[in-house]
């Protein structure tokens, strides 16, 4: 008698066959033979995966068994040996095999869909919420904990109570045509029209779409959004427009030029700045205004965006991104603030017959708002449409989109202006009633067409954000110079005063149009 050798592998365990061992090798002397193995595709798993036909399930299996008693179940035994365990049949190995490729597929999916909404653009305050509702239609156990450029994503195993943790570090930034794409791959997930398979073959799609933008077209949408901007919002003239549009090509190619030279990363704004602060006060002295050509300039990455979504974050409850958010978005501020002071002083002390005299005119444009501007309001016409297309290829959305997109922002600005010009109603509406506009138009719109309407209502918040504000904020700080006088603080203070009541006015909108959120979709706005 030779003493059974235990099994070297899972592939060892004798393969229950349904017959009797003793009376099977009565009838057949020959020995079965393990089949050969032959490679497959990964469809081909995939397909196996998703059919529940190919074998039955395990706990069906086991209550159509009778029970086998065992060691393994004895309370006399002490230790438990690989020779101890019940017979694995040739199914059980299928299905055990199917169901671990199929959650590791699943994993796989969810860490690719975060790191595609972190990288085209999603709202930082419903990124949780998103990846949440995902993980809960695919069944997968799982928890995410965000924070600025990097998610946390722990999937859980309850049967063997383990847990796996990912970190997910992506740069953010804005691409809408993409991030469409995305969000209609999770309506299809959410509703069961797409396999696992298929979505992890779009989302790779969608991530090797070639850019729909050169780089070299980068310089132009600067100078656009610098010109129009300059005569809408900041009160300048014609000649101003001008200026920024070229100070803004020279910010735009300075940001190109960064990406190459790596040791220019990190002080690429404040040098470009310095310049720009140089130039306008240069051309102070041929009657240009100082205020308009300065904050227009590189109008395009003044962080009133960021801290408006700083105080959504923080409405939502989600402290910690919240307020390295608004950190962020104060001492970006200031730093770019900082840049124009330095050069302006620059200027300032090697021309020793220049002065910070103002005319009327720049004094006009310094406390320019909404309702007074040095052009006639009819140009604001041709100008909000302007800023809009800026705007929009900034956004990296697709021609199709643009009329959409004006529109709904041109609405949110129609409303602005007549509520401040027209009408004497207090500060906290003007805040709240564009936002609410803009979030009703951009929820009805997806509610009844089934499309994102998010790049909408950005484009009209990029309209209302007190971008000027935190860097009039930094003028008054570090300059001191009569401009903007020394109001800092207040400047600061209104900046998160405006930020609050865009933030009710666009929880207000989704509040009324969905009162009991989605029951699948999740939602994809501000």
């Amino acid at each position: 008698n030779q003493e059974k050798k235990k099994p070297t592998s899972l592939y060892n365990f004798p393969v229950d066959s349904g017959v009797d061992s003793d009376e099977h090798l009565k009838t057949n002397t020959t020995h079965l033979k393990r089949p050969p193995l032959q490679n497959r595709s990964s469809s081909w798993l995939a397909g196996v995966t998703s059919s529940k036909y190919v074998v039955p399930s395990l706990e069906k299996k086991k209550k159509s068994k009778a029970p086998v008693l065992s060691r393994r179940n004895s309370m006399d035994s002490m230790v438990t040996t690989a020779s101890q365990f019940e017979p694995i049949t040739l199914e059980d190995r299928i299905r055990i095999t199917f169901e671990i490729a199929n959650i590791l597929q699943k994993q796989e999916f969810l860490r690719k869909l975060c790191r595609a909404l972190m990288m085209y653009g999603c709202p930082a305050h419903r990124l949780e919420y998103a990846m949440r509702q995902v993980s809960r239609t695919l069944g997968v156990e799982s928890e995410y904990v965000f924070i600025p450029n990097v998610m946390l994503i722990t999937f859980y195993d309850s049967t063997t109570r383990t847990t796996e943790t990912h970190f997910i570090r992506q740069n953010p930034g804005f691409e809408m045509h993409r991030l469409a794409d995305i969000y209609r791959l999770e309506k299809l997930v959410a509703y069961g029209e797409v396999s696992v398979d298929e979505a992890l073959e779009f989302i790779d799609e969608v991530y090797n779409q070639p850019a729909i933008y050169p780089r070299w077209f980068q310089p132009f949408v600067y100078a656009l959004a610098a010109f129009s901007g300059c005569v809408l919002f900041y009160g300048g003239r014609w000649k101003e427009g001008g200026v920024s549009a070229a100070l803004g090509m020279l910010f735009a190619v300075n940001e190109i030029f960064s990406t190459v030279v790596s040791s220019l990363q990190p002080i690429w704004e404040i040098t470009v700045c310095i310049v720009i602060g140089f130039v306008a006060r240069g051309v102070q002295k041929y009657e240009f205004c100082f205020v308009p050509i300065a904050f227009s300039s590189f109008i395009v990455v003044l962080p009133g965006y960021p801290m408006a979504v700083a105080i959504i974050e923080l409405v939502s409850r989600q402290l910690v991104s919240g307020v390295v958010r608004m950190v962020y978005a104060i001492i970006y501020s200031f730093l770019l603030g900082y840049g124009v002071s330095m050069g302006s002083a620059l200027y300032l002390t090697m021309d020793k017959n220049a002065t910070t005299a103002q005319t009327d005119i720049c004094k006009t444009a310094s406390s320019a708002t909404t309702c007074i501007s040095s052009e006639s309001p009819w140009f604001d016409f041709l100008l909000v449409p302007l800023f809009g297309l800026a705007f929009c290829i900034n956004l990296k959305s697709k021609p199709p989109r643009w009329p959409v997109m004006i529109i709904v922002a041109s609405c949110g600005y129609a409303i602005n202006y007549a509520l401040a010009c027209w009408t004497r109603v207090p500060s906290q509406i003007l805040q709240i009633a564009p936002a609410f506009s803009i979030a009703l138009i951009g929820n009805l719109l997806s509610k009844f067409t089934g499309k994102m309407a998010f790049d909408a209502v950005l484009l009209g918040v990029f309209y209302l954000v007190p971008s000027g504000l935190g860097l009039k904020a930094a003028l008054g700080l570090f300059g001191g110079s009569d401009e903007v006088g020394n109001q800092g603080a207040g400047f600061a203070l209104v900046m998160i005063e405006t930020s609050i009541g865009i933030t009710l006015g666009l929880f207000l909108a989704t509040l009324i149009v969905y009162p009991k959120g989605t029951q699948r979709t999740p939602l994809m706005n501000l």
